[in-house]
């Protein structure tokens, strides 16, 4: 999940675009990550050493690692260590983000390096998804005056857990808003009863985007926003709500309950509590998220 936040995080700084993030996270399914970004990343060669090797390498029939370890940037052991680990997610968009041209090694080693100092995450707390750092990167990033948003950090964590095991890794979380409607072409909407609250969560967007969001959970080609695109999307939602009330009560004690859910079309709909619009930028469009009262 690192990965989507430092999509993020470069869109924010303005070294890449929202088209440019979209197609890097679309292409990136295709991209081998290569050893000088892993080296850039372990902090074993420099982005200036890395485009060194690189110009050496067109003038010569050997592999980079070679080169790097003739040239006594790298050891044998450090080029086999780097070969041998899976990459990370956030590690192939970087490396997709520098095939496509957007980024040099430079700009990657440089924003990586501000990402990791902005948000105090060592190598190994990015080497998985560990909840805690998590937790603190979500609570922050969608830090919004008023709201005491890290009671709804744990619930946007498992959204985006489970947004990238059922609908797919290729969306940018945006920054949120406190919104006092929802008008949207299309909302499926939840209540979540509580002990001490009654919360509110609903997913929404235009048509398109909705039925595109509907195929991608189901699984089948879909084509218009009919019951049972209403029904997927729904699906999505309670599935969503319901691990979560399911992790509430395991850790918290706390009971909670779902309620029925109800389908919206082309209507507003008004909010008393204060309310999140959490937009996600998925490469077909930008769902919303809509949690009130959490």
């Amino acid at each position: 999940m690192f990965a989507q936040f430092f999509g993020s995080f470069l869109l924010n700084e303005g070294l890449v675009t929202a088209q440019q993030l979209a197609k890097a996270l679309d292409d990136k399914k295709n991209t081998k990550t290569r050893l000088g970004v892993l080296a850039i990343n372990a902090g074993y060669m420099t982005a200036g050493q890395v485009e060194f090797i690189h110009q050496v390498q067109s003038t010569v029939d050997k592999r980079i690692g070679d080169i790097a370890v003739e040239m006594g940037f790298v050891t044998k052991e450090q080029v086999e260590e780097l070969l041998s680990k899976q990459p990370q997610d956030y590690l192939i968009l970087g490396q997709t983000l520098v095939n496509n041209g957007v980024l040099t090694n430079a700009q990657f080693e440089k924003a990586l390096a501000d990402y990791k100092s902005f948000n105090q995450l060592s190598e190994d707390d990015l080497n998985g998804d560990k909840t805690d750092k998590l937790d603190k990167i979500i609570s922050d990033f969608y830090k919004v005056d008023g709201v005491d948003t890290v009671r709804y950090s744990s619930y946007l964590t498992l959204l985006f857990k489970n947004l990238i095991r059922f609908v797919g890794d290729d969306f940018t979380p945006l920054s949120a808003s406190v919104v006092t409607c929802a008008d949207y072409e299309n909302m499926v909407g939840q209540k979540v009863k509580g002990d001490n609250s009654d919360a509110y969560t609903a997913i929404c967007c235009d048509t398109d985007i909705y039925v595109k969001f509907a195929e991608r959970f189901s699984e089948e080609k879909l084509d218009t926003a009919d019951d049972f695109v209403n029904a997927t999307v729904g699906e999505f939602l309670n599935l969503h709500n319901g691990l979560f009330i399911v992790n509430q009560s395991n850790e918290y004690g706390e009971e909670m309950t779902l309620e029925p859910q109800e389908f919206v079309y082309k209507t507003a709909v008004d909010f008393d509590k204060t309310t999140l619009d959490v937009p996600v930028a998925f490469s077909f469009g930008t769902v919303h998220f809509i949690v009130s009262n959490l």
